[in-house]
């Protein structure tokens, strides 16, 4: 019953995502599935679902239950464990802690949006923290790009007033880069940034 339960959620969500994708384009003002085909099709994309599991600790200063980074994909989907708030976003300089809401579902931008978009779509850069007297359960669907695609800014957005400003990469080269670095911010992201390039998919 629970893997049936699983795969349908996954099921469901995989499809939100695929409309959250078509929404995203055209607020580019790209055709509803530019995007779409800059992430290798809709029959190429990878949906990933994995639970995350986070002790409680007496010392939850002391420790992160994962540390800042943004996620390498398009879009990442969490349902939220509502008796206990754990995932914190950046504003500025500080931490906003994100307040469950009831039958809510929490939507962030990964890398490739920003790279795909020339940075019109910012990343979401966050951290999850433990707490001193809860255990902390989350579900995460990571949906991204073909792997051997490569991913870089869409064409129809440049111009000569608003050149590339990410420089093409593989997908499978960047989830390399990121598991040899660790989390760390949205450094990865930003090592990608170039001066001046034409670069185009």
């Amino acid at each position: 019953m629970c893997r049936e339960l699983t795969e349908e959620y996954g099921e469901e969500v995989t499809k939100l995502c695929e409309r959250l994708v078509e929404t995203l384009s055209e607020s580019l003002g790209l055709e509803p599935n530019r995007l779409m085909k800059a992430f290798g099709g809709e029959d190429k994309v990878e949906a990933a679902l994995r639970a995350n599991y986070y002790p409680k600790c007496p010392q939850p200063q002391l420790t992160l239950g994962l540390s800042s980074h943004s996620d390498p994909g398009c879009i990442t989907v969490v349902f939220p464990d509502e008796k206990v708030a754990g995932l914190q976003v950046r504003r500025g300089d500080g931490w906003v802690t994100v307040k469950s809401v009831p039958n809510a579902l929490i939507v962030n931008i990964g890398d490739q949006v920003q790279i795909l978009s020339n940075g019109i779509y910012k990343s979401v850069e966050h951290q999850v923290i433990v707490n001193s007297g809860m255990d902390r359960v989350s579900l995460a669907l990571f949906y991204n790009p073909r792997s051997d695609v490569s991913i870089g800014p869409v064409r129809e957005l440049l111009s000569e007033n608003q050149p590339a400003l990410y420089k093409p990469i593989r997908f499978d080269e960047y989830r390399l880069l990121i598991r040899q670095k660790g989390p760390c911010g949205k450094n990865q992201v930003d090592s990608l940034l170039q001066a001046d390039d034409t670069s185009q998919i």
